[in-house]
């Protein structure tokens, strides 16, 4: 199956083929998603897959049931490390690196309709909001004097934060506070929200965790914070005003060690940490000795179990209910991969045709530049994965462990591009940038 789309302009969006569906920066309802966000239609919403080419600037959107397409939008570079928010409300959160605003996107009745507020610095790299329905987005930045700007999602009003010693900012949003991963002192602070929003500084709590943190998850509650260190997953609870340190759950298990993960996430059932090592000690041009596990913790009983994934280059993963689906691009081929969370197994093993200009053996895969983007669907019955430099997105029927079709994008996804899941209540899975 060979799909393209047809384009619809920002320019067209604001001028009129969707005049009365848009709503842009000044945060006029649509339909029903003003904040607080509740569903539009019920059943009526349906599922939608984002592809998203930074590089050609372009996000393209297809209905998940039968990848028909839907549209897209021109002049819009989705940010792939912030990545994407799905929101209970059926809207599509981001970052626009071209337009360096913060956006959210809905699809009702065929029609494409966006909000945005413009946020300060030049280099983005994390979003969180504070649920599934939420009132505030926080958005983390290169700006020194505004590493952190606060967005209202009722009239998309933005307020820079001067937080100090920023470092790379990691965010966490409950319902009334704002948690920063601060790289410089080794801790994750706390934030009174309505203190930020009407112009006071003041950290409410904080607590230390390992070096080098980066990869965060929030329990569903707000209870407890995790975050990706050196020396494994750090846990902290929140009790409403005391950040308290709970664990450190190590990135080794009982028969397997070696490297540590820059990317976690949480279940929807907060019982598994799910994250991947990666040992790239040896040389860029030998990438396919590198080895790879996935890494799963289970927050009952605070053992960390590791599934060996193969050799060569994995990078993030989607996840689902009780599944996550990885990638890998290897020597002997790439494939996709369904790892089990439950049994804590590999169900399927997926042969992916090869990348056209993809990594090859003797030259330093960061030279070819080309991945491969991963989603699955919430259900566990669909996945999608790109192939980078060749404009193709495949469909995955996990249950059969099999390519179901194939979407023809008409921009070359060079890098991989980006992909997720929108458009339902059910698509909603966690409140960090993905």
């Amino acid at each position: 199956m060979s799909l393209s789309s047809r384009s619809i302009s920002r320019r067209s969006l604001v001028a009129g083929s969707l005049a009365g569906a848009a709503a842009l920066s000044g945060g006029l309802p649509l339909r029903g998603f003003a904040q607080p966000a509740t569903p539009v239609g019920g059943a009526s919403l349906r599922q939608y897959l984002a592809v998203a080419d930074p590089e050609a600037a372009v996000l393209a959107f297809y209905r998940l049931d039968d990848l028909s397409p839907v549209g897209q939008i021109a002049d819009i570079a989705v940010n792939s490390h912030v990545g994407f928010i799905p929101l209970a409300d059926g809207r599509l959160l981001f970052m626009d690196d071209l337009g360096k605003r913060l956006v959210a996107v809905a699809i009702q009745d065929g029609e494409i309709a966006q909000f945005e507020a413009a946020i300060s610095g030049e280099a983005f790299s994390h979003i969180a909001v504070d649920g599934g329905n939420p009132r505030y987005a926080a958005v983390g930045s290169d700006d020194p004097a505004a590493p952190i700007t606060l967005v209202d999602l009722a009239d998309w009003s933005a307020t820079p934060l001067a937080i100090p010693e920023a470092g790379e900012v990691g965010l966490f949003l409950t319902g009334d506070h704002l948690f920063h991963r601060n790289d410089v002192s080794n801790q994750i602070e706390a934030y009174a929200l309505e203190s930020l929003v009407s112009g006071t500084i003041e950290i409410v709590s904080s607590v230390q965790i390992g070096a080098f943190g980066h990869g965060e998850s929030i329990s569903s509650s707000g209870d407890r914070l995790y975050s990706a260190t050196d020396d494994g997953i750090d846990a902290a609870t929140w009790d409403g005003s005391e950040l308290t340190y709970l664990a450190t759950y190590s990135w080794a298990s009982a028969d397997r060690d070696g490297g540590r993960g820059y990317f976690q996430r949480l279940t929807a059932d907060d019982r598994t940490i799910v994250s991947y090592t990666a040992d790239r000690s040896a040389p860029e041009t030998a990438w396919p000795t590198w080895s790879n596990d996935a890494v799963l913790v289970d927050l009952e009983t605070g053992e960390t179990h590791r599934v060996e994934l193969g050799g060569g280059y994995v990078f993030r993963f989607g996840l689902g209910t009780d599944h996550a689906l990885f990638t890998r691009i290897g020597g002997d081929g790439d494939e996709a991969i369904l790892l089990d969370l439950t049994g804590k197994t590999i169900t399927q093993r997926i042969p992916l045709d090869p990348m056209s200009a993809g990594p090859a053996e003797g030259i330093s895969i960061y030279e070819t530049n080309q991945y491969r983007a991963v989603t699955a669907s919430t259900d566990g019955q669909l996945g999608f994965v790109t192939q980078g430099g060749d404009g193709i997105v495949v469909m995955l029927d996990l249950a059969k462990g099999a390519i179901a079709g194939t979407i023809d994008t008409g921009t070359p996804l060079n890098g991989g591009g980006y992909l997720g899941v929108f458009g339902t209540p059910a698509s909603y899975s966690d409140s960090i940038g993905r």
